[in-house]
């Protein structure tokens, strides 16, 4: 099945109501810009089940992960979502080879095809030539493939990614953009990438979206186009 996410939510926080409603095809990325605050790493968490919202829907590749008015909250285990915290790090004791494969054996992924897979994910990554190492040798750009690696591996219907790019060189910001972009495209599957600074993002094709006080307050395609103002 093409993996597609819609949801519409609310949830009220401290200082306003959220209000997000959103579609996110197959192999599309969207780009959710906004100043501290304005409830964009809140939206991930309730989209991947790490909080729940007050009313509202959510469904992805045609299963329902939330649905208020049926009861329905799944946890966070079945939701088949790869999620890349802000503060995401590697294992730094383990190889490189075994941080991209942890979520595999967690799962009692066989372990022939847990190393076919994980081979063939690292080449298609160019890390290939890491995965020996220790990951705490690595650069910060390294680091940061090694973590979108990981998440990838257990073949997610969705990828959720929170400041991806924070304290990250141009060079490593360009090499993990490339990366990200041609992921999400070749697999078909629906990316969210939060950022407080949309220069970071360097993809064609990409939509953006700003959030403020947890409202769309417009979305605009990458592309030459017409800028949508949200409602």
């Amino acid at each position: 099945m093409v993996s597609l996410l819609e949801l519409s939510i609310t949830k009220q926080l401290r200082d306003y109501l959220l209000f997000v409603e959103m579609e996110v095809k197959a192999g599309e990325i969207l780009v959710m810009a906004g100043k501290n605050g304005s409830g964009k790493t809140t939206t991930l968490n309730l989209i991947a089940g790490l909080m729940s919202p007050a009313d509202g829907h959510i469904q992805l590749s045609g299963t329902v992960l939330f649905d208020r008015e049926r009861s329905l909250d799944l946890p966070v285990e079945e939701r088949r979502i790869g999620y890349i915290f802000q503060n995401a790090v590697v294992f730094p004791y383990l190889s490189v080879f075994d941080n991209v494969a942890y979520g595999l054996r967690a799962r009692g992924f066989d372990r022939n095809k847990t190393r076919k897979k994980v081979d063939t994910l690292m080449n298609a990554l160019h890390i290939d030539q890491l995965k020996g190492l220790n990951a705490g040798q690595l650069s910060g750009g390294q680091k940061q493939l090694v973590i979108f690696a990981r998440a990838l591996a257990i073949d997610p219907a969705l990828l959720l990614l929170d400041e991806p790019f924070r304290a990250l060189d141009r060079d490593a910001q360009e090499w993990v953009n490339s990366s990200i972009y041609e992921e999400v495209r070749s697999r078909k599957i629906p990316c969210i990438i939060v950022t407080h600074n949309r220069e970071e993002v360097q993809m064609p094709d990409v939509r953006l979206c700003l959030i403020d006080q947890g409202r769309i307050i417009e979305a605009e395609h990458s592309s030459p186009g017409t800028l949508i103002k949200a409602n």
